[in-house]
């Protein structure tokens, strides 16, 4: 959801727009529960989803967008800028969030279904708004009560905050700050380390303290990237990464659970599928693809789809694709929710919901100077 800098006017690998753009369309239709179209994302192909792909890219757009002022000096100019964004992103939390419930509150009125405000088609946290409403709207300000399927952004917000330290530690080593990462990331699953609820019990969906690795190591790579590199093509590698992502679809699609040793001391985020803490098997799932998509010859004919396919102009515009995308998920819901679903009626409500967001990133778009591909040596 970072949009590029000045910094980066002459270049940039449309690639990650036209994978982040693929992303936000899943995410979409995933918020819709029971069309069948949703069977055909990574969710059902894998142990990660669209929300690791999504994170991925942000790191690596967030290096591309912030670290060239950073690595030549202007730390202040660019450390500021991405707090500025992180503001930006909390204010579109905070007004994304409000129009949610009062979607809900609309069809509770329009089909005199009080269920609508009481999570009858979700679970997304609506009720304490209308049962402890007091404490859901502090709640609500302090990040502290997130409705699901809009819980992405606080995460987000909390990467962008921190950035300046990234920063600071990339540029004295991006090894440093990946073993800063990765420690953290360890630390927050064997101690249980999350950032607490408010009203309701727990901790967030989305835990910033372990999904930080992830961010991190796409802002490595964009880093490697704007250094004119990025790692060789390796057919052990590449194959072992291909038998990665087989067994993971075939444990999916096979219905198998997580491996549970008994009284294991080994935290369970090493080797369960918890999605919170980032398990091992989901970062490997998304690492493993990431190879094969970005690295494989694969990768290279990604470079021949032109910047104005239309889900490359919704990724350079992600946040308002976002939050658009998951308002008109949630009435896409309510509407096949009315109507009773069915194949004719859910092509049209994933159909109506991908076109009006493609429709406002493209009069975003309008008139904007689109950049030149940029080609990388391997290293």
């Amino acid at each position: 959801m970072t949009s590029p800098s000045s910094d980066q006017t002459s270049s940039r690998d449309h690639r990650v727009d036209f994978l982040r753009g693929l992303a936000l369309a899943m995410i979409f239709i995933n918020h819709i529960p029971g069309n069948p179209y949703a069977n055909f994302t990574t969710i059902n192909f894998g142990f990660s989803d669209a929300a690791e792909i999504f994170v991925l890219l942000a790191g690596f757009a967030s290096a591309n967008a912030y670290f060239p002022r950073f690595a030549r000096g202007e730390r202040w100019s660019a450390s500021i800028g991405a707090l500025k964004r992180s503001a930006v992103l909390y204010v579109s939390h905070i007004v994304t969030t409000m129009m949610a419930v009062a979607l809900f509150c609309a069809a509770a009125i329009g089909f005199e279904r009080l269920g609508y405000v009481h999570d009858m088609i979700y679970n997304v946290g609506l009720t304490p708004f209308f049962t402890d409403t007091a404490s859901a709207f502090v709640g609500m300000v302090l990040l502290g009560h997130q409705l699901g399927y809009f819980n992405i952004l606080p995460m987000y917000m909390v990467f962008l905050a921190l950035l300046p330290a990234m920063m600071w530690l990339a540029k004295v080593s991006p090894r440093l700050l990946f073993a800063a990462s990765f420690s953290l990331w360890l630390a927050a699953g064997w101690l249980g380390l999350n950032i607490p609820n408010t009203p309701i019990p727990g901790g967030w969906f989305f835990n910033p303290f372990a999904w930080q690795l992830l961010f991190v190591i796409g802002f490595i790579a964009g880093l490697w990237w704007r250094e004119g590199r990025m790692p060789v093509f390796d057919a052990r590698l590449f194959w072992l990464a291909v038998a990665y992502l087989v067994f993971a679809c075939a444990w999916i699609r096979l219905g198998y659970s997580a491996w549970k040793p008994a009284e294991t001391l080994i935290p369970q985020h090493l080797w369960n599928f918890d999605k919170t803490y980032l398990a091992v098997p989901r970062l490997l799932h998304i690492l493993a693809l990431a190879y094969v998509v970005m690295i494989s010859p694969l990768g290279e004919a990604l470079r021949r789809i032109p910047p104005s396919n239309p889900f490359t102009v919704m990724g350079r515009h992600s946040l308002p694709v976002f939050c658009l995308g998951s308002l008109l998920a949630m009435a896409g819901a309510i509407l096949r929710y009315e109507w009773g679903g069915g194949l004719l009626r859910d092509t049209v409500i994933v159909l109506t919901g991908l076109t009006i967001p493609m429709l406002l990133a493209y009069a975003l778009d309008a008139g904007r100077p689109v950049s030149r591909p940029r080609t990388v040596q391997a290293a």
